[in-house]
Order: C-alpha cells, then structure tokens, then sequence
C-alpha cells in the first residue's frame, strides 16, 4: 500500500470519527504517563544514592509540577492547527448519528465520485 493509498485510507476511516480530546481524557493521559515516569524516576535517583527518603521525596516534587506541565503541554498541542488535516465533511453540520443505510449512501456516492476506493 502506498503512502498516498494509507492516507487516503486514512481520511475515509476518520470520516465518522472526527473527535477532539476531553479535558478528561488529557487528564487521565496525564496521570497515567506520571505513574510511568515517577517511578523511573525515583528508581534512578535510588540507584545512584541508595536513600529512599530521597527517592520518593524527588519523586513528589516531580510528580507534582511535571503533571502540572504536561497537562499544560497537552492541551496547548490540542490547540495547535499545526499537523492537523481537517476532514472535508467535517464542516457539514450533522443532528445526529447516522444510520447504517444513510452510512451506506454515503459512502457510495463518495465512490461514486472518487472520493474513495
């Protein structure tokens, strides 16, 4: 499959798809990643010092402020337009979720018109 083919491919998947990120979601992304890197943190900081007092006092103030950053890096990222390829049904307003039927005529006359394989 070429690169122009998954692309394609791509944009036709994403078709029913068009979602922006929760604040929710950024923050549960948020909390998970911190769990990660805290404790390689705290984990390097005991292997080189051998002190555990140390490690998991290193590893609260790193919890602390680098969730407060990342949350703020992620949200700033889901404002960016940059890297970002807008949908071309995206701009027409739909009430509700579409039936399968209506799918199907859809995608046909998305076809129909080259729009997709």
């Amino acid at each position: 499959m070429s690169f122009k083919q998954y692309m394609k491919q791509r944009l036709v998947m994403n078709t029913y798809k068009c979602t922006i990120e929760s604040k929710k979601r950024s923050i549960a992304k948020t909390i998970s990643w911190r769990i990660c890197a805290t404790f390689t943190t705290m984990t390097i900081v005991y292997i080189f010092t051998k002190e555990i007092g140390l490690s998991l006092g290193v590893g609260v103030l790193e919890v602390i402020s680098k969730m407060i950053l990342y949350y703020l890096h992620e949200r700033g990222w889901g404002k960016a337009t940059w890297g970002r390829v807008q949908h071309p049904l995206s701009q027409i307003p739909v009430k509700g979720k579409l039936k399968p039927k209506d799918m199907s005529i859809i995608q046909n006359k998305l076809k129909e018109l080259g729009y997709v394989d």
